[in-house]
């Protein structure tokens, strides 16, 4: 975990790196996220929820924007994103668990629901420990 040139440096597995896809996937459908023709496509100082999901879909679909090693056959995905970037990611991840847990008026949630929401935040955690150390 490092950064470089405002880029933080995160190696993620594949779950993690699944989990983020689909998360940020809702979410920019829940906002009816869309891009800004206007910027190119390369322009990584605008950062918009739409870009940032399609970014990670790219990453867990087609191994794109990231180094992929194996490490004793486990894939490891070393994702590079900006601060701000990594700000999507972690409001997303938050939002996500946040929903997996609230039943107001409704049973508690299920077991695998608890199981995802604490994955969610554990990797908000890493994240957070990342960024605010470099």
């Amino acid at each position: 975990m490092t950064e470089t040139s405002n880029n933080f440096f995160i190696p993620l597995d594949q779950a993690q790196v699944s989990l983020v896809a689909t998360v940020l996937h809702q979410a920019a459908q829940d906002c009816r996220a869309v891009d800004a023709p206007e910027i190119p496509e390369d322009n990584r100082s605008v950062v918009t929820l739409g870009r940032v999901a399609a970014r990670w879909a790219a990453i867990a679909e087609r191994d794109e924007h990231c180094d992929v090693i194996n490490v004793h056959g486990e894939r490891l995905y070393n994702v590079s994103l900006t601060l701000e970037e990594w700000y999507q990611v972690r409001a997303a991840l938050s939002e996500f668990a946040a929903q997996l847990t609230r039943a107001p008026g409704n049973p508690p949630s299920t077991h695998e629901n608890r199981k995802q929401a604490t994955r969610a935040l554990r990797l908000v955690d890493r994240i957070t420990e990342v960024i605010t150390s470099g």
